[in-house]
């Protein structure tokens, strides 16, 4: 019990609205500080310290009810096929985005069902967005003699004149709603419109991709470093971040390797690369950067195999190719069971250093 509330009744309580899940959460929190030193996660069972523990369902009610979002989606895109261009297109889009609102107040903001809210999340963003760009195209439309070379001035920053409106509709979703998931399409619909301001400025898109990815990663650090026990909603905005910062750092920085290397050498030292943010992710616990970087992985590893092992195939599917898939599963799944023995290996190096106290603690 936490301050006498069982688990099931806090999660009772979440639901009838009498505390909301952040403190529900410092209540599971603390009772696991009085009775075990086993973390608690959100279903309020034990979890391991570092594990990468996020909610993504509460039952298979949440399936329902995104099953329902889905269909009242679908009914506005019917809905935009029978409209005329113009104002009563973006009504439907300002309509669509309103219905999305309201079914957050009840089924995010009261219910916390986690799948429904992201696809609403989606959609919310994706009609508020929309209902922006066709009212100014509309607006542009009547306001000039249209031509091809006014469409084409407008149309000149796609990505920013869809970007921004999409960056706004995220943030202001994230505030009401502080749904984890959302920190994803800010960062996401973020860097949309940064990256076309580098791009004008002359910053290429893989440098530009690899800074803001570095920004995310501090970002989604800094959400690790508050719940360093991933018992909070904390560490799953950080596991959003990661993702999203995964996507950006992995492939420019590939890239960059194999522009200023080649042959031999740009296998070697994308498989070195790999190694490192494989340490990186032993130590911040998390695996995004790895799964994002398997493929490249994959590839120069059958690249080395290719170019020193000498075998011979009669038909087939090469021989080359088979062992790089056993020698790269392998890899994974060693890594896998024996994560938290090199966690407990690694850590006492990096418990000397000041991002110690921030890292999430091994398994004993």
């Amino acid at each position: 019990m936490a301050n006498g509330l069982p688990s099931d009744d806090l999660t009772a309580a979440v639901d009838a609205g009498v505390i909301d899940a952040a403190q529900a959460e410092k209540l599971r929190a603390m009772r696991q500080g009085q009775a075990s030193a086993a973390p608690i996660g959100p279903d309020g069972e034990a979890v391991l310290a570092d594990e990468e523990h996020f909610r993504f369902l509460n039952g298979f009610n949440d399936v329902f009810l995104t099953i329902g979002v889905l269909l009242v989606a679908a009914a506005f895109f019917a809905a935009m096929s029978t409209s005329l261009f113009g104002i009563s297109w973006t009504a439907t889009f300002a309509v669509a985005a309103a219905t999305f609102w309201i079914l957050s107040e009840i089924l995010v903001k009261r219910l916390r069902a986690v799948l429904p809210g992201m696809v609403l999340s989606l959609l919310f963003v994706a009609f508020a967005a929309s209902a922006v760009v066709v009212q100014l195209h509309w607006d542009n439309f009547k306001a000039s003699n249209w031509d091809v070379a006014s469409e084409l001035v407008f149309w000149r920053n796609p990505t920013m004149i869809f970007g921004l409106p999409a960056l706004i509709a995220s943030f202001v979703y994230y505030i009401r709603f502080r749904l984890p998931f959302a920190l994803a399409l800010i960062a996401f619909f973020g860097y949309a419109v940064v990256s076309t301001g580098l791009f004008q400025i002359g910053i290429g898109p893989s440098f530009s991709a690899f800074g803001y990815g570095l920004v995310v990663l501090i970002a989604a650090l800094a959400y690790d470093a508050r719940d360093p026990r991933r018992v909070t909603r904390f560490s799953d905005c950080a596991f959003w971040l990661h993702l999203v910062a995964a996507c950006l750092i992995v492939s420019p920085l590939i890239g960059m390797i194999t522009r200023s290397t080649g042959g031999m050498a740009t296998s070697a030292v994308v498989v070195l690369t790999v190694l490192l943010l494989g340490l990186f992710a032993l130590a911040i616990d998390r695996r995004a950067l790895l799964v994002s970087s398997l493929a490249y992985f994959t590839a120069a590893v059958y690249q080395l195999l290719s170019s020193g092992a000498g075998m011979h195939d009669s038909g087939g599917i090469p021989s080359t190719f088979t062992l790089t898939l056993a020698l790269v599963g392998g890899f994974v799944l060693i890594l896998g069971v024996f994560w938290h023995s090199l966690r407990n290996r690694l850590l006492p190096v990096l418990q000397a250093t000041p991002f110690g106290p921030y890292l999430p603690q091994a398994r004993q």
